[in-house]
């Protein structure tokens, strides 16, 4: 609800500071935890996201440095990630 007025009165500070909070409380929540995560506005990821990626990165490297010069079809390393 919106009004038209030349005064600011407290009640108008005291909802536009309540939008405020929810509208950070709702861009801040990971779908996936329903956690509030700072992460989400700053990064625009999540921690849990994140961490996910460079868990998935790291598995991928170690992979990869285990078969260094040997040929991997996509499929065998998604396997072998899955595992």
């Amino acid at each position: 609800k919106m009004r038209l007025s030349m005064v600011v009165e407290r009640k108008d500070v005291e909802e536009a500071v309540r939008l405020m909070k929810v509208a950070t409380q709702a861009a801040a929540t990971d779908p996936r935890t329903g956690r509030i995560d700072m992460d989400m506005i700053t990064t625009g990821r999540s921690t849990a996201n994140r961490e996910m990626e460079e868990a998935l990165n790291l598995s991928l490297k170690e992979l990869l440095a285990e078969r260094r010069g040997k040929r991997m079809a996509v499929g065998d390393v998604r396997r072998q990630l899955l595992e």
